[in-house]
């Protein structure tokens, strides 16, 4: 996967820089990333909108494949192991209710973001639209060594089918680092990563008989 070509513009039509500037002016922006996916280009829409706080990071995509599909690939962690970018690992720690997944992940990022890991309570609404809710809770188990534990994030997975059959995925998030890792950093770094992580998505949904991954309803880990 290479990256095609990157666009950041302000809504308003405005040039944008760097640090205090991007704060000051507390801009809307849209980033366009290309990405090349055997042959053909994916377009996925990244929305950065300034709160008090993390920002709001919003994404769109549309993966020419069935919500069914589409769900089993955000749910199933013998899916989420093979298409989430730096991956290390993933652990359902409990299901406190039938549609709700308490889940650990550990992530290898790369320069400058250090390796972090997060516990995200998962809450399913069947709609329509589908939605996985996301809210982080940090002290559900102990740190590990080596890992930034995030101690806030928040966010959403909302999916619908489009006439034409395809499932079109909207996600939200906002996320604190903590650790040395300044806010403005991991809000502009999430940006990039936003857009990596729907293009994989996409890339692992159209492509994966999601059959062949049996659905996983055990408090199990999954290395």
């Amino acid at each position: 996967m290479s990256i095609i070509g990157i666009l950041i513009r302000s809504l308003r039509g405005t040039s944008l820089f760097y640090g205090d500037l991007l704060r000051a002016i507390a801009p809307v922006l849209l980033a366009a990333l290309a990405f090349g996916v055997s042959g053909f280009a994916v377009a996925v829409e990244v929305e950065r909108v300034p709160r008090q706080g993390p920002d709001e990071i919003h994404a769109t995509v549309l993966i020419p494949a069935p919500i069914t599909q589409v769900l089993a690939a955000l749910e199933e962690p013998c899916h989420l192991r093979r298409w989430v970018p730096n991956l290390g690992s993933l652990i359902i720690l409990a299901r406190p209710r039938e549609n709700q997944t308490l889940v650990y992940m550990a992530t290898d990022l790369p320069w400058p973001m250090p390796p972090r890991d997060s516990i995200t309570l998962f809450t399913r609404h069947e709609g329509p639209p589908i939605t996985l809710d996301m809210q982080s809770r940090p002290k559900a188990m102990p740190e590990v060594a080596g890992y930034q534990r995030i101690p806030f994030s928040e966010g959403s997975w909302t999916l619908r089918t489009e006439l034409s059959g395809a499932t079109r995925v909207d996600y939200l998030q906002r996320i604190e680092p903590g650790g040395r890792t300044p806010q403005w950093l991991s809000d502009r770094v999430g940006m990039a990563r936003t857009a990596e992580l729907l293009s994989a998505l996409r890339s692992y949904a159209v492509g994966t008989d999601v059959s062949r991954c049996s659905r996983d309803r055990r408090n199990s880990g999954v290395q």
